[in-house]
């Protein structure tokens, strides 16, 4: 239905699936919950945001779940569909991505970590001017609410809630943006701006943005444009997927077994001790030299298809 249609159309076909699919799911997921939620559910859902109690926790993650495949995984998989019905095709799911391609991606992330650690100290930094001072409160308790959140999510008390966050920040977080974002907002902005930096970073700031973390923002957006070079050079999803599963999962089991909350909830958001500006530079270069390593065994690995 969309194979022969314009990259305009397509944009505007991928956010009407977004919204219509995303809707109609959310609602399937609580007639579903009707089945196991105790009391009237849209009081519960009313409420459940306060995260007072372990049932409160279990719906917030309940619904997580359920957003991850209502907004991210069945539309993208239906867009990619009415593409292209070999849809595992379309999104280059088809075939296997190469150990080196693999190793570089995740390799490439974790030494990404202390350019991140000093993006979010400058970013806690920022400061608005005094005539809108009452949006930074609100940005900063927006932040503070997030981060309690989070830290609650991860509050792990056995293997199930492991596992469970594992599902659902790592292998459903991964998978879902991925598709979504690397996979099917992409190529239509580099086809848009016929460039595929700004098709890369114009992604990154909408993967960005949908998290709703203002002081988190330039961390994640420097992470989102990472995972589009790594789709782009390397030409299969599956690299960004596993190298954002391990990215998400390496924090979740960090705090499994440190039991040390990931965020500071106190009213100040800007860490004591700034990161060291001399890592983060030695940070960032690895990572330029992670990604022109992809982006050279990328082209040396089509060729190498091509001859045989």
């Amino acid at each position: 239905m969309l194979k022969d249609t314009k990259d305009g159309k397509r944009l505007f076909a991928l956010v009407l699936l977004i919204f219509g699919i995303g809707i109609f799911v959310s609602l399937f997921g609580i007639l579903l919950g009707v089945g196991f939620i105790e009391g009237p559910i849209f009081d519960r859902i009313s409420t459940m945001g306060n995260l007072n109690t372990p049932s409160d926790i279990s719906l917030m993650k309940y619904f997580q779940i359920v957003s991850q495949f209502a907004f991210f995984i069945i539309p993208a998989l239906v867009f990619g569909f009415l593409i292209d019905k070999k849809t595992w095709g379309f999104f280059n799911l088809n075939t296997w991505p190469s150990i080196i391609m693999l190793g570089l991606g995740i390799l490439t992330l974790l030494m990404s970590n202390p350019l991140s650690e000093w993006l979010i100290y400058q970013n806690g930094k920022m400061s608005l001017p005094a005539s809108l001072s009452a949006i930074e409160q609100w940005m900063r308790e927006a932040e503070e609410r997030a981060a309690f959140a989070t830290n609650v999510f991860l509050d792990m008390k056995d293997w199930k809630d492991y596992a469970i966050n594992i599902l659902m920040i790592g292998v459903l977080a991964g998978i879902g943006e991925e598709l979504l974002l690397r996979g099917a907002f992409q190529p239509i902005f580099i086809r848009v701006f016929k460039n595929e930096h700004i098709g890369i970073w114009f992604t990154a700031i909408i993967f960005s943005m949908i998290h709703f973390q203002f002081y988190g923002f330039f961390a994640r957006l420097f992470l989102g444009a990472l995972l589009g070079y790594f789709y782009y050079y390397s030409k299969n999803l599956w690299v960004p997927i596993i190298a954002h599963f391990f990215n998400n999962s390496l924090a979740v089991t960090y705090v499994f077994i440190t039991k040390e909350p990931l965020f500071s909830t106190q009213p100040e958001l800007i860490e004591q001790k700034e990161p060291q500006s001399l890592l983060a530079f030695l940070s960032l270069s690895l990572v330029i030299l992670g990604v022109f390593l992809m982006q050279y065994y990328g082209k040396r690995l089509r060729l190498n298809n091509l001859d045989n």
